[in-house]
């Protein structure tokens, strides 16, 4: 008998010794759960409510889109359309030869421009990235019929290089259309006359490179007559000099829209 009852008293507490235990582990898994969901909610939730602050009304951007195709005069045209709510300047980005319009994209152009809040549009002209070529249009044409497509009002222009030819024309027909103008060593420049530039009357921002030993003096002679011009030389800056010191570039260009009004 008493071999019996140390027996059951010894089984006993080892039995409360195991329900401690048991407690004491769930006690452990519950905090761990706790903060695990914790971790969740904080990771995810964010992510979510800021996919979900793209449909606030009162949010002063939308999402990015592109890139987009139209039509225009028979060919298929690509670019990229960054629109805020609301904006009272669309910039035309143009690129050079040997560029396209996922340069603006990288070179983060459209990110700042729409952060600051402004509608940004990065075109692949025709016959470059991912633009069919166009017969039977005129630059000009081109240029005019593209704004007119993307129901772009108060344009202003960024023309580096190539696209000078694209730009210029329509700075000169019918300046009335645009609200600025930023050539970036554009080519074309002495197709006017320099007294030509001297009565544009047009907000103009010209930007240069210190090295671009091709159309730096054009740019200072015949962009620098222009009398609503502001001069922009980047320290040691190529011909693409926007790729040079894109911080510069944007800081310039922000500062220029800004005057714009």
């Amino acid at each position: 008998h008493y071999y019996i009852t140390n027996n059951l008293r010894h089984d006993a507490r080892l039995m409360i010794m195991d329900f401690k235990n048991v407690q004491i582990n769930r006690t452990f898994l519950y905090i761990a759960l706790f903060f695990f969901t914790g971790f969740l909610i904080v990771y995810f939730g964010g992510s979510f409510s800021e996919e979900r602050a793209f449909d606030t009304p009162d949010m002063p951007i939308t999402p990015n889109q592109g890139p987009l195709h139209i039509d225009v005069s028979g060919s298929k045209v690509a670019y990229y359309d960054y629109s805020p709510a609301s904006s009272h300047l669309t910039v035309l980005l143009l690129h050079g030869m040997r560029f396209s319009k996922e340069n603006w994209k990288t070179l983060g152009t459209l990110d700042t421009l729409l952060q600051n809040g402004y509608r940004a549009i990065a075109v692949d002209l025709p016959g470059y990235g991912d633009s069919e070529p166009m017969l039977g249009l005129s630059h000009e044409q081109f240029i005019r019929q593209f704004i007119a497509k993307v129901d772009s009002e108060s344009t202003v222009i960024v023309s580096p290089s190539m696209s000078g030819e694209f730009a210029i024309p329509v700075v000169f027909s019918e300046p009335a259309i645009l609200a600025g103008w930023v050539p970036v060593a554009p080519v074309s420049i002495t197709s006017h006359k320099l007294s030509e530039y001297q009565a544009l009357q047009l907000p103009v921002l010209a930007v240069y490179g210190e090295n671009d030993n091709q159309f730096r003096k054009q740019v200072e002679e015949y962009l620098g007559a222009i009398p609503q011009v502001t001069l922009k030389m980047i320290p040691e800056g190529s011909h693409p000099c926007y790729l040079d010191n894109p911080d510069l570039w944007h800081e310039n260009l922000i500062k220029f829209l800004s005057g714009i009004k």
